[in-house]
């Protein structure tokens, strides 16, 4: 689970650096949705380094660095940080990357979809890092 969630979310961005606003009908309108701000949009460069990530995180979450001690490390600190996002949630996160205050569109988004998403995905990675 945490690498069908990590590749899903790598997949959206890359489709978001590339020009795309999908799900939604506008730049304007994915902005206000995902960094919660329609002014405060992320260049297509830093989207590509989240998809990268993203991409780069699913692999370690699938065993892609193996079992060894720091592959577990790396797969429990993973975890943590997701499950840290959930529970801090978006206006914590929006604070952190210096955005603008986040809109009531993102806050009801973040609180019915992003947290519990975070949470899942990083319990799955979390779980998945025994030694």
């Amino acid at each position: 689970m945490g690498w069908a969630g990590l590749t899903a979310a790598g997949a959206l961005h890359a489709i978001w650096a590339s020009g795309s606003p999908w799900p939604a009908r506008s730049s304007k309108q994915l902005s206000e949705a995902v960094v919660g701000s329609s002014t405060a949009r992320p260049n297509a460069q830093a989207t590509w380094v989240v998809a990268g990530t993203a991409f780069c995180g699913a692999a370690v979450a699938a065993g892609g660095l193996g079992e060894g001690r720091v592959a577990v490390r790396l797969r429990r600190l993973m975890g943590f940080g997701l499950c840290a996002r959930a529970i801090a949630g978006g206006d914590v996160a929006v604070k952190a990357l210096q955005l603008p205050p986040a809109g009531k569109r993102f806050r009801k988004l973040d609180w019915r979809y992003y947290r519990p998403l975070f949470g899942l995905i990083g319990l799955a990675i979390f779980s998945s890092a025994k030694k």
